[in-house]
C-alpha cells in the first residue's frame, strides 16, 4: 500500500512514523522547508492528558459573549470573524449541553491517554530527545469555586486514568519554589503525574528523521493544491515545487493538514467542521540560575501556560482569538499575555516584559464537538487525522496509533467512538 500524508506537524510526523514502522510506503508531504513549521513550531509544549477536554463546557455562550465585548481577556471574538463563524459556532454552541459535553470529554480524554502510552513506546523505541519533561505539571486554581469546577469536571468524567493531589499553597511552594512570591493568590493547586512537555517542533523533526531512515520519502517546500480521485481506486495529488506543478498518486492520502483541511476538501464537496483559532506564544532565554519554573504550568483561571524547555528556554502559551483565519500577531494580544506571565512570575518579569524572545502565533485546527477527525472521508481512499485543536501534542502519537490500526484492519486498542471523521459528514 502507497500512502501520502499531506501536513509534516506533530500530528503528520507522527503518523508517518507510526505507518511506517508498520511496512507502509510512505510519503510526507508539507509546505514548508522542514517539519513542525506551522502550528507545531512553538505552542503550548504541555502533554495534559487529563486535561484535554473541550472548551465549551455548559455556559460557554457567555464565554463567547464576554469574548465579543470585553478585549484584555482570555478569550476573544473579533467582529470581522463572525460571519464565517456562525455555522461553527452554532454547533459549539450545540455541543455545549451537558448531555453531549461529557461524552465528547470522555472521547477526548479516552484519546489522550492512550497518546501518552503511545508516546512513550515511541520515545523509547527511538531515543527521541526533544527536551521533554517527565513526572507532571500543576494546575493553579486562585477561587475556591473554579477549584471546585474543576475537581468535579473529572469526577462526571469518570476516566479511571486521571489521577490527581491537591497541593495547599505550602506545598505548592514546596514542589514549585518560583511560585514562593505569589503562592498566598492560590487556594490550591492540582498535580497531575501523567502530564509531560516537550518541544513539539524538535519532536516533530526527530519523528520525521525517523520514519526517513525507516524507509518514508520525505518532500518538502511542496504545497498541495488540489486532491482528487484518479478514477483507478487511486487518489491524485497536484502541487507545486518552486512554482513547478507536479503530481503523485497514491492508495490513500491522508489529511493532518490542521486549519488547512477545510481548503483541500471544499474542492470535493465536502465540508468539514474545523475553526482557526488563533494562540499565541512567547518563548525566553533563561539560564540554570534563573528563578524560573521547573513544572510545566497552568494559570486555571488566566488561561495560559509555562513549560521549561531544556535548561535554557521558557514558553509562555495561551489566548483563543477568533479572527477568522487571520494569522496576523497583534502586539497587544502578546502584550496582554506577558502581563499575565509576569504578574505570575514576579521574579521574572523584567525579561518576560521587555525582552523580544521568540514571539509566534499559530492557528488552532477546533472542530465543535471537541474530538478530532480520524478515519475515511466519503471520497474512497480518502482519510483525515485533523481537528486537535490544542490538544494535537498531547494526543498526536494516540491519533496516529488509531488512525494506523483502522487503516490497516486491525482491531484499534482503544474505542473510536466519538473520534471518527465519518461524523463529520453524515
Amino acid at each position: 500500500m502507497k500512502i501520502v500524508i499531506i501536513g509534516a506537524g506533530i500530528v503528520g510526523s507522527t503518523t508517518a512514523l507510526v505507518l511506517t514502522e508498520r511496512g507502509i510506503e510512505v510519503t510526507l508531504i508539507d509546505a514548508e522547508p522542514e517539519p513542525g513549521r506551522g502550528t507545531s513550531h512553538a505552542n503550548g509544549s504541555s502533554l495534559t492528558p487529563a486535561h484535554a477536554e473541550p472548551w465549551n463546557p455548559p455556559g460557554a455562550g457567555r464565554k463567547l459573549l464576554g469574548a465579543l465585548l470585553r478585549r484584555r481577556q482570555a478569550y476573544r471574538v473579533y467582529p470581522q470573524a463572525l460571519p464565517g463563524l456562525v455555522r461553527w459556532g452554532t454547533a459549539f454552541l450545540r455541543e455545549s449541553t451537558p448531555a453531549r459535553y461529557y461524552p465528547n470529554a470522555r472521547h477526548c480524554i479516552r484519546l489522550a491517554f492512550h497518546a501518552t502510552r503511545c508516546l512513550a513506546e515511541l520515545r523509547e523505541r527511538h531515543a527521541l530527545q526533544y527536551d521533554q519533561r517527565l513526572g507532571g505539571s500543576l494546575e493553579l486554581y486562585r477561587t475556591a469555586r473554579g477549584l471546585a469546577a474543576a475537581i468535579e469536571l473529572r469526577r462526571r468524567i469518570g476516566d479511571p486514568d486521571i489521577e490527581y493531589e491537591q497541593l495547599d499553597p505550602t506545598e505548592l511552594v514546596g514542589a514549585e519554589p518560583a511560585l514562593a512570591p505569589v503562592a498566598d493568590q492560590f487556594v490550591a493547586a492540582l498535580r497531575f503525574p501523567a502530564h509531560e512537555s516537550g518541544d513539539a517542533r524538535l519532536f516533530s523533526l526527530a519523528a520525521a528523521a525517523r520514519a526517513q531512515a525507516l524507509g518514508a520519502t520525505l518532500q518538502f517546500a511542496t504545497r498541495v493544491r488540489t486532491i482528487e480521485p484518479a478514477g483507478n481506486g487511486k487518489i491524485r495529488i497536484s502541487a507545486t515545487i518552486d512554482e513547478e506543478r507536479h503530481m503523485y498518486e497514491a492508495d490513500r492520502v491522508i489529511l493532518c493538514t490542521g486549519a488547512d483541511t477545510r481548503r483541500l476538501l471544499e474542492p470535493l464537496g465536502l465540508r468539514v467542521p474545523i475553526y482557526p483559532v488563533q494562540g499565541y506564544s512567547l518563548t525566553l532565554p533563561v539560564g540554570p540560575e534563573m528563578p524560573a519554573p521547573a513544572w510545566p504550568l497552568l494559570d486555571f483561571e488566566r488561561r495560559f501556560v509555562t513549560a521549561r524547555l531544556g535548561p535554557n528556554r521558557l514558553r509562555i502559551a495561551g489566548l483563543a482569538d477568533f479572527t477568522g483565519g487571520n494569522r496576523s500577531l497583534r502586539p497587544e494580544r502578546l502584550d496582554f499575555l506577558r502581563d499575565n506571565a509576569a504578574a505570575l512570575l514576579p521574579e521574572l518579569a523584567e525579561l518576560i516584559r521587555t525582552h523580544p524572545g521568540e514571539a509566534w502565533t499559530g492557528l488552532r485546527p477546533m472542530t465543535p464537538d471537541g474530538p478530532p477527525l480520524i478515519g475515511p472521508t466519503p471520497v474512497d481512499g480518502l482519510w483525515l487525522n485533523t481537528g486537535h485543536g490544542a490538544m494535537g501534542w498531547t494526543m498526536a502519537a494516540g491519533s496516529a496509533d488509531l488512525l494506523a490500526d483502522r487503516l490497516l484492519g486491525e482491531a484499534p486498542k482503544i474505542a473510536p467512538e466519538g473520534l471518527d471523521a465519518e461524523r463529520a459528514f453524515r
